[in-house]
């Protein structure tokens, strides 16, 4: 006997976050939310089209969907293929990149499946530049996307941030070029030369949002969140977020951004890897 899929936990938590924008950029903390659904024998493929198929029903035939594969070993590597350099950015958007690869916008090191009307004009997106002033990052702002991270703090998935800091081209960091071997959709390879803004290892270890910022945004209602059993999701406006961070920025006032320097600690910058964020969400989880 075949065990059915049940996306009513999926469902429900949409419905918690009153998902009405149907312009989504979506970070999904996959096996965590499959748990969530059922299957004690999982069909990842299935159960990838069958969330996909949701939230194209969600964002309906106005809207748009954009799911981040980025490859960041385009760098070492020193190659990128638009067809099957597989996405680093989730199990989930990896599955689908097998099947809609042809969806895939091309900067090698920050790509995105776009699911929607507007993927004509994004795959025309030409910046070498990943967070340049006409990048993808741009199009998040102008065309009102939410961010909706299921499963995770939005901070995992708040890349845009570094989009910001580079429209004010912050200290920290500096544009540095790459140069790699594209192969495009047809399957030609040639030379190109790309570039992101990296950071200025003397000076930063890590650059990122703060827990001031997560208090400022919820506070203001940029940011909403909702629990579902062990799992919490959230979903941020990314133009008002955006606007905070650049006038933040701009002021130079690290309340809102900051960074990690050299053999420094800064308790106050949200970072995977010294575990804040996953402190952050129990303490989200344990709000009553």
């Amino acid at each position: 006997m075949k065990q059915e899929i049940n996306l009513d936990p999926l469902k429900i938590i949409l419905d918690k976050l009153k998902i009405s924008n149907k312009n989504i950029y979506l970070g999904l903390d996959f096996l965590l939310i499959v748990k969530q659904l059922n299957p004690k024998k999982i069909n990842y493929i299935k159960t990838t089209e069958l969330i996909l198929d949701y939230f194209l029903k969600v964002i309906g035939k106005s809207g748009n969907l954009i799911i981040p594969v980025f490859y960041k070993e385009c760098i070492p590597k020193k190659k990128f293929n638009i067809i099957n350099s597989p996405g680093q950015s989730g199990v989930f958007g990896n599955i689908l990149l097998s099947k809609y690869f042809f969806l895939r916008t091309s900067h090698p090191l920050y790509s995105f499946l776009c699911f929607g009307n507007k993927f004509k004009e994004y795959k025309k997106i030409n910046d070498l530049h990943a967070t340049g002033k006409k990048s993808m990052w741009k199009n998040f702002i102008e065309d009102e996307y939410d961010l909706i991270t299921l499963g995770h703090h939005y901070s995992r998935s708040i890349t845009h941030v570094h989009y910001t800091e580079n429209l004010l081209n912050v200290d920290y960091r500096f544009n540095k070029k790459f140069s790699i071997t594209y192969t495009n959709k047809k399957n030609i390879s040639s030379r190109k030369i790309f570039s992101f803004f990296a950071r200025k290892k003397e000076v930063c270890d890590f650059s990122g949002i703060t827990k001031e910022c997560d208090k400022v945004f919820y506070k203001k209602n940029i940011t909403s969140f909702c629990r579902y059993k062990n799992t919490v999701s959230f979903k941020m406006n990314i133009k008002e977020a955006s606007n905070l961070l650049y006038d933040d920025l701009k002021k130079n006032s690290e309340r809102l951004v900051s960074y990690v320097r050299p053999n420094k600690p800064n308790k106050n910058v949200l970072c995977a890897t010294d575990g804040s964020i996953s402190n952050l969400e129990r303490r989200y989880l344990n709000i009553k």
